[in-house]
């Protein structure tokens, strides 16, 4: 056993430390490396300036040899050409190396003979972290396990797969602020084109300054935020956790998800994430002694039907047990899914109870929240 592994909460936060000080970004793939007891590890780019080398960063693989591979070895790739061939090169995906090829054509591979075996590499776990957005960095995640190793499993895959919705929109991050270029300064022309809700606070939680996104959050949906004498109260209703319990996570040096919910015009409920994050690292212009905490507030969207079959087909989901799903996610009761449904409450509790097999998750909010953040449109 290996007593220096990271838990799964401490990945989550230094994913997002990593979202605002990209030079962690290595240390972090290296922590990931060890938490899937991988033995090397390729992030690939699909929209990066020089095509010659697609390799954003590599451990344990020679950087260079993304050179030779864009001019010769990705035609073939029999991992890379199976999932196209499958159609599993869009976004969201998180794959094993035997969910792409057989064991035994994989071995007889001109790829594995000619360097895979020569690089010590038998299997791999990807996951491809882009969807539709232009601003969502395109790139392919990849671990690999060598020849003595065993292949990876169910559970190595559904450990990443958690894992990427936070690496996706972490990635995003560092992308939007631009904070690469701008060398951890938030500059007020970048942080008021940002698309998503942000809103910078104070020690105190006063709010000091927001963007043109949060104007707009606090005008659309009134009460969804409450403030008082221009101070932050409470996220919604609901919440969880609840504000005072995520400030008291991040003054513990963690990273915050919140989830809740509003009413919208007094009928529709909707669901919202938020992330309250510690500026430790990254100072906005001109509020560096007084920004404490940034608050950012994903724009919700309507959830993709086309996203969510995708969602719901990597665990093996019959179209009955989608239309539950998409129930849960649209914040209907069991109750009022067999009503809308036509059919009887033990059968949506039957329903619910094989979706949370299927997708080995220990409480159906789990795989709900995951569900809202894969088929958002952001």
């Amino acid at each position: 056993m290996n007593n220096n592994k990271p838990t799964h909460d401490a990945l989550v936060d230094a994913i997002y430390d990593s979202a605002l000080d990209p030079v962690k970004w290595k240390d972090t793939l290296n922590q990931l490396s060890t938490y899937l007891n991988a033995s090397a590890i390729n992030l690939i780019g699909l929209q990066v300036q020089n095509y010659d080398n697609p390799f954003l960063l590599s451990q344990n693989i020679p950087s260079d040899y993304g050179k030779d591979y864009q001019s010769y070895w990705r035609e073939h790739d029999i991992w890379v050409q199976a999932g196209i061939d499958k159609g599993l090169n869009g976004g969201g995906k998180t794959l094993t190396g035997d969910m792409l090829v057989d064991r035994r054509s994989f071995l007889k591979s001109t790829f594995y003979n000619e360097w895979l075996a020569e690089q010590n590499i038998s299997d791999v776990l990807s996951t491809n972290l882009w969807d539709d957005n232009p601003n969502t960095p395109k790139v392919i995640l990849c671990f690999f396990r060598g020849v003595g190793q065993d292949s990876f499993h169910e559970s190595d895959r559904l450990n990443l797969h958690y894992l990427a919705q936070h690496l996706n929109r972490a990635f995003s991050i560092t992308s939007q602020l631009k904070l690469s270029e701008q060398k951890n300064v938030l500059e007020e022309s970048i942080f008021d084109s940002i698309g998503h809700a942000l809103f910078v606070l104070n020690e105190d939680r006063k709010i000091i300054k927001h963007n043109a996104a949060a104007t707009r959050l606090l005008s659309g949906f009134p009460g969804l935020i409450k403030i008082r004498h221009e101070r932050l109260v409470a996220l919604g209703y609901q919440a969880n956790p609840s504000i005072d319990e995520a400030i008291a996570l991040v003054d513990r040096g963690h990273h915050a998800e919140i989830v809740f919910t509003s009413n919208h015009l007094g009928a529709i409920r909707e669901t919202h994430h938020a992330r309250l994050t510690p500026l430790n690292e990254v100072v906005v212009w001109p509020l560096a002694n007084q920004a404490h905490y940034l608050l950012l507030i994903e724009k919700n969207g309507e959830i993709k039907q086309e996203t969510l079959r995708a969602f719901c087909a990597l665990f093996n989901m019959t179209a009955s047990e989608q239309q539950v799903l998409l129930g849960l996610m649209q914040d209907a009761t069991p109750e009022e899914i067999a009503l809308t449904l036509n059919v009887s409450l033990t059968t949506i509790r039957s329903h619910i109870q094989h979706i949370r097999q299927k997708s080995g998750v220990r409480r159906i909010t789990e795989l709900v929240r995951m569900a809202l953040i894969a088929t958002r449109s952001l």
